[in-house]
């Protein structure tokens, strides 16, 4: 018999939970690290143009604003008068005032997005049950984002490790081997909690399931 995910779903979330069941609820980016990652964002913009303006130089963006003043007398032709840069001031201020809010704009969309993801992790969840696993990402959507390993649909599990290049973590996924020979990555979200305990956990379930079916064969 199939998996039936959306009614294991519904009842993880009315309740009340079977004892042999495991509810890892998602666990989303919180307000003030969406805060911290804008901070980090608007540091790192305002770092890059002020770099910018230190390699065009005052002088530089002046004379830009001079070259595209059509009342001010360049070139070779006519004598040359000497530019009264007094007026263009507000235009040097206006250029800082917008060269400026492009990052605090950014920064705040950084954060925005960011809390938006992590709100919606948060109405997430992985469930473990003797006949399966349900994970469900954002089960607030319609329709539904699901992914479901059915036991009854899986020969093989096992656990595969492999480290991350320059970094000293390792990445771990499931491995698993479809009763036609197929075989697929199952990884699991680290914000669902400890990957090595859920997927020790998935494997330990699919254990007994196959145990309790090979005991109903005989």
């Amino acid at each position: 018999m199939m998996l039936n995910s959306d009614a294991l779903l519904d009842q993880a979330l009315r309740g009340p939970i079977p004892e042999d069941w495991r509810v890892f609820p998602g666990q989303g980016k919180p307000l003030w690290l969406a805060a911290l990652s804008a901070l980090i964002t608007l540091i790192v913009l305002c770092i890059i143009e002020l770099g910018l303006l230190i390699s065009l130089g005052p002088l530089s963006i002046l004379g830009w604003l001079v070259e595209s003043n059509p009342g001010v007398p360049s070139g070779p032709q006519g004598t040359p008068h000497p530019v009264d840069y007094h007026h263009l001031i507000p235009l040097v201020q206006n250029l800082s005032l917008s060269f400026w809010i492009v990052p605090v704009v950014v920064a705040l969309l950084v954060m925005v997005v960011g809390y938006r993801r992590g709100l919606a992790f948060r109405h997430s969840l992985m469930l473990l049950t003797p006949d399966g696993v349900v994970q469900c990402h954002n089960y607030l959507a319609d329709p539904r984002d699901l992914k479901v390993l059915d036991f009854s649909q899986a020969r093989n599990l096992v656990l595969q490790l492999s480290p991350n290049d320059g970094s000293s973590r390792a990445r771990i996924w499931l491995d698993v081997e479809r009763n036609e020979g197929h075989v697929e990555q199952w990884p699991v979200d680290t914000r669902y909690g400890s990957v090595e305990k859920i997927i020790q956990g998935i494997i330990e379930y699919h254990a007994l399931y196959v145990a309790r079916d090979e005991q109903q064969a005989i």
